[in-house]
């Protein structure tokens, strides 16, 4: 879904739930995680910044945030990642390295410093981190606050029958008696007795794990693993082999082998062995986002159309539900108490036309879509509407009257309801160049 994944990291449990979106989005998506953090302005003013480094202090940080976020990557298993600690104003410095890197998703929770009971009105303000980097990213924003329940599943794994094992071995009781420590394990296990049967049972049905001896006659283990690899890439292999082979196991596992196991060996430490494997199996699949009620709030302003972009795009790759929603605003500040319900009921129903006229056309591959309009103060109704609609995400583009998008204030709506949704809310301005053209 997306490849190179920013989190814009906090050392509290207000960014919580923000770093675990961010560790579980990068690696369901095989992406790139970047965990950057910036330290100066917003901690110790402008007179600081310049002192920082040769202090040793943004030393002193790295270590902690390297030994923070340890657990994180260990339990996640994310091992494509980054970590970059730099000084500066936070919101520039986010911004800055989100363009040098080419993100295409920067993830971002409550700011650090305020409590609880601050944060709505301290991030409502023109002057927050959160609200600079919304309005000025060249990518989609998630917010994700607090009070986000977890949108990702994180499954017990307790029917090893799911793992698939492919023993192969020219010799019979070999295979026997390593099928049969397997099984008793409860694993799933098939044999083959040769290089071409073990290629023709991978090309059959899908094995998480082969097993197979190096020196066979005919096509030997090494020939079978560069055969098996070129068609099965994601098929892990561990070689077995008598003390004369070492050295050809070696080699094998420079081109790809996890591990090889030294014959004979005892049934202990061949299920040692493939509880090893089976673990980081369980660990990639046990982690799981989805989505499946998604909220688009469209105000058919420009950023909007983005907004639509990435919603539909979501929708599909997620095979969610996409409800449409548009609010009438009704301004509590003007003298209008009195309201002309049927000048209001005529309104939605023209904005509820307008959308599908927008977007009706634009829904190929959407399997169920919705649109709805409802008057009142637009970050209160999206709220109302995300929970009606069960929004597990919220996707936002500036709601603003102001054309340019880099000058438009960000304001109440998407803060307000970035804070307070149980939902990930996504900010936007634009999408990737590169996004925009596989869309």
């Amino acid at each position: 879904m997306f490849r190179r994944v920013l989190l814009a990291a906090s050392l509290t449990k207000a960014g919580e739930r923000a770093t675990d979106m961010a560790f579980a989005l990068a690696k369901q998506s095989n992406a790139e995680l970047y965990i950057f953090h910036a330290y100066g302005m917003d901690s110790d003013g402008w007179g600081t910044i310049r002192h920082l480094a040769p202090s040793g202090k943004v030393k002193e940080i790295k270590g902690e945030i390297d030994n923070y976020f340890k657990g994180k990557i260990e339990k996640f298993g994310v091992k494509d990642y980054t970590i970059e600690v730099v000084t500066g104003l936070v919101h520039s410095e986010i911004l800055r390295f989100a363009r040098k890197k080419k993100n295409d998703l920067i993830i971002m929770g409550p700011h650090e410093k305020e409590t609880d009971e601050e944060i709505p009105k301290r991030w409502g303000t023109a002057g927050s981190n959160l609200e600079k980097v919304s309005q000025r990213a060249r990518c989609p924003v998630m917010i994700v606050s607090e009070q986000v329940p977890k949108v990702w599943t994180m499954d017990a794994v307790s029917d090893r029958k799911d793992f698939r094992i492919l023993v192969v071995d020219d010799e019979l009781i070999v295979r026997d008696s390593i099928t049969e420590w397997l099984e008793d394990e409860g694993f799933t296990v098939d044999m083959a007795a040769s290089g071409p049967e073990a290629l023709d049972k991978l090309a059959a049905k899908p094995y998480h794990l082969m097993l197979t001896d190096i020196k066979m006659p005919g096509m030997d283990g090494v020939e079978l693993l560069n055969r098996a690899h070129k068609s099965f890439p994601d098929l892990t292999v561990v070689m077995m082999t008598a003390y004369a082979t070492v050295e050809t196991a070696v080699e094998a596992m420079k081109i790809g082998a996890l591990d090889y196991l030294l014959k004979p060996f005892d049934p202990e430490t061949l299920v040692a062995k493939v509880f090893d494997v089976y673990q980081d199996f369980e660990a990639t699949r046990s982690v799981k986002v989805t989505f499946s009620n998604i909220v688009l709030a469209t105000d058919f302003s420009g950023p909007a159309e983005h907004a639509f972009d990435l919603a539909s795009w979501m929708t599909q790759y997620y095979e969610a539900k996409l409800h449409i929603f548009h609010v009438l605003p009704i301004d509590e500040d003007e003298d209008t108490l009195i309201i002309n319900q049927t000048e209001i009921e005529k309104n939605i129903k023209v904005a509820t036309e307008r959308m599908k006229k927008k977007y009706g056309s634009e829904l190929e591959g959407i399997a169920e879509c919705s649109f709805e309009s409802w008057e009142g103060t637009p970050y209160i109704e999206i709220l109302k509407f995300a929970r009606w609609r069960n929004a597990d995400l919220i996707i936002m583009a500036h709601h603003s009257k102001e054309s340019d998008p880099e000058k438009a204030l960000l304001g109440s709506n998407v803060v307000r309801v970035a804070l307070s949704a149980t939902c990930p809310t996504i900010s936007i301005n634009r999408l990737p160049v590169s996004r925009k053209a596989e869309i």
